[in-house]
């Protein structure tokens, strides 16, 4: 083997060509066909999504007001996009399209400058004024809007790049403990071979979780980005 992303190549399965843009196309795919609800009596599916949906109901009316429920559609559409992109790139054992900076990056960036500007049509020039924290000696001001302005920038860089380089880790160690697994189990036929195997059992359901995490975390800090566009500091 001559690097552990081989094992993330384009792979042949019932004759389809699985990479991460195919993957991109079948998770909105996903998306649509499981969020189409034409059932009269609710399933255990429509429950368990509306519990989410709920949840993000909850946590936007407690950081953003009464008056903004318009935004969970967009939070909740957010999350379960990167849920379903993180988790169909896992199953399938390729590479998700999240792991890739240019779409990460690209993501937060547009999300970025939309926030921005619709904090300038909400609150015209005075939107600079988050720039210059409140009660802050004037004599220190140069220095405080520099800093401020640095880490205001700085966000969707951080943004995409949490994403990416935590999902790419992530399948980056699973690879190599299971090739390290896989030659214990070929050489030796110990009983000892399962408790490794174990760990792996364990580091799968470990990533899930930090699918799942990761995927809720740049929409949580999303919203906190959308918070600057409507309540000024």
């Amino acid at each position: 083997m001559s690097s552990y992303f081989d094992h993330f190549l384009i792979i042949k399965i019932f004759g389809f060509l699985f990479d991460s843009h195919l993957v991109l196309i079948l998770s909105i795919f996903i998306i649509f066909v499981a969020l189409n609800f034409t059932f009269i009596i609710p399933s255990r599916i429509q429950l368990f999504f509306e519990m989410i949906i709920n949840h993000f109901f909850q946590i936007v009316k407690e950081n953003l007001g009464n008056n903004s429920q318009i935004y969970v559609l967009f939070l909740s559409t957010l999350f379960f996009y990167l849920l379903s992109i993180n988790l169909l790139g896992f199953f399938i054992f390729t590479l998700p399209p999240t792991t890739h900076i240019s779409l990460t990056f690209g993501l937060s960036f547009f999300i970025w400058l939309s926030i921005i500007v619709f904090g300038f049509f909400n609150f015209k020039s005075s939107y600079l004024s988050m720039f210059m924290p409140t009660g802050a000696p004037l004599g220190l001001s140069p220095l405080l809007v520099f800093i401020e302005l640095a880490s205001h920038i700085s966000r969707p860089i951080a943004l995409g790049m949490r994403l990416a380089a935590n999902l790419t880790a992530g399948h980056i160690l699973l690879t190599i403990l299971s090739d390290f697994i896989f030659k214990m189990i070929c050489f030796s036929s110990s009983f000892f071979n399962l408790f490794p195997l174990m760990i792996i059992i364990f580091m799968i359901i470990l990533e899930i979780g930090v699918l799942v995490i990761q995927a809720y975390v740049f929409t949580l800090l999303c919203l906190i980005y959308l918070k600057d566009s409507l309540i000024l500091h």
